[in-house]
């Protein structure tokens, strides 16, 4: 499948600035948690087979923030309230090579800005407890899960077309990078599934679990929102245009 331009890359003035204050702040995190974890190293008192574990947990947290930002946008909101974002993560689904064709800018900030407002939270808070063991490899989950939110559509990006790199293609083959043949399985049907796009480990967990349906039923219950409510209008509208064939070979 061809790369065609994509009907968003158009940003405004203010929609740029947005975009580099959210990618701005997300640098800014992963540059405070860095420098938490080496100031703290001593005091916390950590080994190598915590750390490992640690780093572990972040990856997987890391999948499944992916996957939930990846509903989110899908599932409760739309370009009245979200505007362009909504848009371009919708334009995915219809034309899913058209991601290829957004700037870096498009893909950090996706991911950036629940990054900077939660994982910055989650991170403040777990500064501001004593020093243990315990809340260092708590900043660790946080510092991966706020990097691969950084880059997480770059990663999923190499999902839609092969590598050229040995490097890529190994991570990919021991499922430390989400592989096509695993990302594509979204791309089919209803797009309700294999939302994570990192590693694709948390989707192993939430499908079986149906845990995106509960949690949908559970918002649903509190607010009387309706999930999708206008996707059909969206792929009717688009539809005919896209490209829903498959991974790229």
């Amino acid at each position: 499948m061809g790369v065609h331009r994509p009907y968003f890359v158009d940003a405004k003035p203010h929609e740029k600035r947005m975009m580099c204050t959210f990618v701005g702040g997300n640098f800014l995190l992963l540059l405070l948690c860095g420098a938490y974890l080496v100031a703290t190293f001593q005091a916390a008192g950590v080994t190598w087979p915590t750390i490992l574990a640690a780093v572990l947990i972040g990856w997987f947290v890391a999948d499944f923030a992916s996957g939930l930002v990846h509903w989110g946008m899908d599932t409760w909101f739309d370009e009245a309230s979200l505007g362009r974002a909504i848009a371009i993560a919708r334009e995915h689904h219809t034309h899913p090579q058209h991601i290829l064709g957004y700037g870096f800018l498009e893909h950090s900030a996706l991911g950036s800005a629940p990054s900077f407002v939660f994982i910055g939270v989650a991170a403040l808070l777990t500064a501001l407890l004593p020093v243990s063991a315990v809340t260092w490899c708590l900043m660790v989950v946080w510092l991966i899960t706020a990097t691969c939110l950084f880059f997480g559509t770059s990663f999923h990006n190499l999902a839609h077309k092969p590598s050229r790199s040995a490097v890529i293609r190994a991570a990919q083959a021991v499922r430390l990078l989400i592989p096509p043949e695993e990302h594509w399985a979204h791309h089919r049907g209803d797009q309700t599934i294999r939302y994570c796009v990192v590693s694709g480990w948390a989707n192993h967990v939430c499908d079986p679990l149906r845990v995106w349906r509960k949690l949908e039923w559970l918002v649903q219950a509190v607010t009387g929102a309706e999930p999708r409510r206008d996707d059909r209008v969206w792929q009717r509208r688009y539809r005919e245009t896209g490209t829903l064939l498959g991974p790229p070979a």
